[in-house]
């Protein structure tokens, strides 16, 4: 119980970290100098003002120098960080080895969700160092090499394919990148899984979206995001998932 609750307070603090990366990166300034301000004022933030999640609640979302309204974005990350890291300590597979490289493509995983999900854009700063990390990950492991190999191949293709045919009208370049890493990450099996995944759930976030007058059919959506999202499903349940679907038809 007590390294579940040092596991999430980490995750926390990870994640208070993952809002000041993707919020400097789009501002173009270094996330390693510089105190942290407030967007409005610019005043620099005190350390107690910092605390992940409680200060949020404690300063009731406002600036305590001008009080102008914090993002939920801070929180919300922050919770989902450490409930992801809480997620994977608890799994009953757990081994440390392999909790260690899923926490760090979780991280990569959320900072693509967010970046993308906000800016619409899947940065080369991120993909690409992601996908160093999963090879050497994975291949410490023991993770079949074909199976990364193919995998970052067909994904990667895939997505290469209809940037060609419709000249990069239907998806942006990164989303070929991203299908490399999620090959790189799950797999070729679980790497499918999580492409699967990520159509099923884009057409129904698309059909909602449409239905309640909030994008018509030609509005342009995060599909990174939903990437993401997937690839972190897949990697925690894609077995499942095939065992289970494989189920319907025996």
């Amino acid at each position: 119980m007590l390294y579940g609750i040092f596991v999430f307070l980490i995750g926390i603090c990870v994640g208070s970290f993952l809002n000041v990366l993707v919020f400097r990166t789009h501002d173009e300034r270094s996330f390693m100098r510089g105190r942290s301000k407030c967007i409005k004022c610019e005043v620099p933030i005190a350390w107690y003002d910092l605390v992940p999640v409680l200060s949020f609640i404690l300063l009731r979302r406002r600036c305590r120098k001008c009080k102008s309204a914090i993002s939920w974005q801070y929180p919300l990350i922050e919770l989902a960080t450490g409930l992801l890291f809480l997620g994977l300590f608890l799994r009953p597979d757990f081994s440390i080895e392999f909790f260690i490289r899923d926490a760090i493509f979780t991280i990569f995983l959320i900072v693509l969700f967010v970046y993308d999900l906000k800016y619409q854009l899947l940065l080369d700063r991120f993909t690409i160092p992601a996908m160093i990390v999963a090879l050497l990950f994975n291949l410490f492991l023991s993770v079949p090499v074909w199976s990364m190999l193919v995998g970052a191949l067909v994904l990667g293709g895939f997505f290469l394919g209809q940037y060609w045919i419709s000249k990069g009208k239907w998806i942006g370049d990164g989303d070929i990148r991203m299908g490399v890493l999620m090959g790189l990450m799950l797999g070729l099996q679980d790497g499918l899984v999580a492409l699967f995944l990520a159509y099923i759930l884009g057409a129904v976030v698309g059909v909602v979206l449409i239905m309640s007058k909030k994008a018509k059919m030609h509005t342009q959506i995060p599909f990174g995001t939903f990437l993401a999202l997937t690839t972190f499903i897949s990697l925690l349940w894609g077995s499942e998932i095939i065992s289970w679907y494989l189920g319907l038809f025996l």
